[in-house]
């Protein structure tokens, strides 16, 4: 008895010790949660009985500088499957309603709705009208959410500039890249009281704070103007079967960028269709190629997609050829080494360094403005060697050139102007007439239209105005304008030589290799160039990159036009033969529509008098 009697005494101790060890375990485990992890799980609560829910802003709009809206934000609706909401037996329903109102595949409505995920996407972007009808069917499980879209109403007008925006509205490339901050704005938040479902209870207990929507940006951009720089260049790439063909104008005296095109472009409201063969840009996709590209790999797409998103006026470097002469002119003007009265003589070959360098053809005996007339290379490299390898490189880089202007704009590039310490005479010789030197052309276009602006270099802008958007302690929004000013950055060349290079390169336009970018009433100057392609390191036979730049009216320069041919048909590939006659146009157009007057020709005040 007293052994059994002894057991239970045990038991009880051990129950009694296990008891009190449990109950101290769950008073430690208390403390621990109310006083250690307390705070967390606080925040934990909340977040089960509450939902915030981001409002996203409204991104800001893009305009030209005259109020024309070119790029906005549409409003389009997202349709999701919440799957766990969703009976097994209303599945094949919805299939078919889904896909009937959406006009999409089944197949597709069929994955998402019977995924494992708790939420997927059915179909973004969809038009109010198909949403509505979706909306009546009451479907439970099936979310329907507005959603912002970006929209460019000119398609594939201005593309490479502007650039574009992903699914999440956040800007890819261009003006879109540069600026995300400013136009996507500050989201907004709206916190809801729900239930173990995530339901919305009939409580008041919500706050909601209001998004600041982006800042609107107007661009120095005149879209009139784009157009006529759009329509050049889109003639330049077809008519000569180019690679592709640009058309840049600046107004030199405040340095703002009103046109900027390049061929061939993309719909950057469809950025992810490639829209055009690499190896014959000038003819559109058909269907067979399309599906083609569709079925490459990501990497070969992403290639493809990046050359066709970029902008290559401020991406890209080619060498300038004979439109470089124009700085070489400046420079020895500048220096005092060279005038207006002494003869050059040009036989076809430069014999002033070793080599095989030549001239187009023997100009005999011509003055220096005849002689930059005619493109003459043996003039070009006699004012090279004057000014010398030091003096060559300190103008190069005066002017602008191998190195970026800071434009508003991605991803550009500087360029290459070799150091005078690895140069020799042969170096000079060539750099003289734009071969071994590679700009953007955005920095010869700046360079050139210093000369233009009295020698005064000006600081190349694309933005005109940012229009700031607050709201104040009411929640009004409040608008605010901050204008770009035009930036003056340097004297370059006197007042005095810039004058003497602009009549010269009046010459050049009514008397010599830019013929082709006269204009009956008004004066126009120019420089015509013809580079052969350099590709890898060497030079390629029969790729040229023919150019022209142009600046008018001379005695009041209102515009500096810069328009350039990368490969075009090698049958005819001079400066002066394709690119100007597309400058020539661009010029009368723009000049017509600036309201600029004609001058009075010779011949009509002849025939008045008479």
């Amino acid at each position: 008895m007293k052994s059994f009697d002894k057991l239970v005494k045990n038991r009880l101790i051990l129950s009694f010790i296990s008891l009190s060890i449990l109950i101290f375990a769950m008073i430690g485990r208390l403390g621990y949660l109310q006083i250690v992890k307390g705070e967390s799980l606080s925040i934990k609560a909340v977040h089960q009985w509450t939902r915030d829910i981001m409002i996203s802003p409204q991104r800001g709009d893009i305009y030209d500088r005259n109020g024309k809206k070119l790029a906005t934000d549409i409003s389009l609706y997202t349709v999701s499957a919440l799957t766990d909401k969703i009976d097994e037996k209303d599945h094949d329903k919805y299939i078919e309603d889904i896909s009937n109102i959406l006009e999409i595949e089944k197949e597709k409505v069929e994955k998402a709705i019977k995924s494992d995920s708790s939420w997927t996407e059915i179909e973004r972007y969809v038009d109010r009208e198909k949403a509505e009808l979706l909306a009546k069917k009451k479907f439970k499980g099936i979310s329907i959410d507005e959603v912002n879209k970006r929209y460019y109403p000119f398609e594939n007008f201005l593309a490479q500039v502007i650039g574009n925006t992903n699914r999440d509205g956040i800007g890819q490339y261009g003006i879109e890249g540069y600026f995300n901050d400013e136009l996507m704005g500050t989201p907004g938040r709206w916190i809801k009281t729900v239930d173990g479902n995530r339901m919305e209870l009939p409580y008041n207990h919500q706050k909601k704070y209001e998004p600041e929507d982006g800042n609107d940006l107007a661009l120095t951009i005149d879209a009139t103007i784009q157009h006529y720089a759009e329509k050049g260049a889109e003639e330049a790439l077809k008519n000569n079967k180019a690679k592709r063909s640009s058309v840049l104008i600046m107004d030199p005296t405040t340095g703002d960028i009103l046109a900027m095109a390049s061929k061939p472009d993309y719909d950057p409201n469809d950025r992810m269709s490639m829209n055009y063969d690499p190896d014959i840009p000038w003819i559109n996709w058909s269907e067979e190629l399309k599906t083609k590209f569709d079925e490459k790999s990501w990497v070969e797409k992403e290639n493809y997609l990046y050359d066709m998103w970029k902008n290559p006026l401020v991406s890209e470097i080619y060498e300038p050829g004979s439109t470089f002469k124009i700085l070489v002119l400046a420079a020895s003007l500048e220096e005092g080494l060279a005038n207006l009265n002494e003869t050059f003589y040009c036989d076809a070959r430069v014999t002033q360094v070793p080599g095989n360098i030549t001239c187009m053809s023997p100009h005999g005996a011509q003055t220096l403005a005849e002689g930059i007339q005619n493109s003459c290379n043996e003039v070009a490299v006699e004012l090279g060697l004057r000014l010398g390898k030091e003096k060559l490189n300190e103008y190069a880089k005066a002017f602008g050139l191998g190195s970026v202007t800071n434009v508003q704009l991605p991803s550009e590039i500087g360029g290459l102007i070799k150091s005078p310490k690895t140069m020799g005479d042969v170096d000079v010789a060539t750099m003289a007439f734009g071969q071994g030197v590679a700009v953007t052309p955005l920095q010869l276009i700046n360079s050139i239209s210093s000369i233009a602006n009295k020698g005064k270099m000006m600081q190349p802008n694309i933005i005109n105005s940012i229009i700031h958007y607050k709201n104040d302690e009411n929640n009004d929004k409040k608008k605010e304008i901050e204008k770009i000013e035009p930036t003056f950055t340097k004297q370059v060349i006197s007042e005095k030589t810039a004058k003497v290079v602009l009549e010269i390169l009046e010459s050049v336009v009514s008397e010599g290799s830019g013929s082709n970018a006269n204009i009956p009433g008004y004066r126009v100057g120019g420089k015509t160039g013809t580079a052969q392609k350099a590709i890898n390191g060497k030079y390629v036979a029969d790729k040229y990159i023919a150019s022209f730049i142009g600046i008018a009216p001379i005695d009041d320069p209102k515009i500096t036009v810069l328009t350039i041919i990368d490969e075009p048909d090698p049958r005819s590939h001079y400066g002066g033969v394709i690119a100007a006659p597309i400058a020539k146009q661009v010029i009368e157009d723009t000049l017509t529509y600036l309201n600029v007057p004609r001058e009075e020709i010779e011949e009509e005040k002849t025939e008045k008098n008479d």
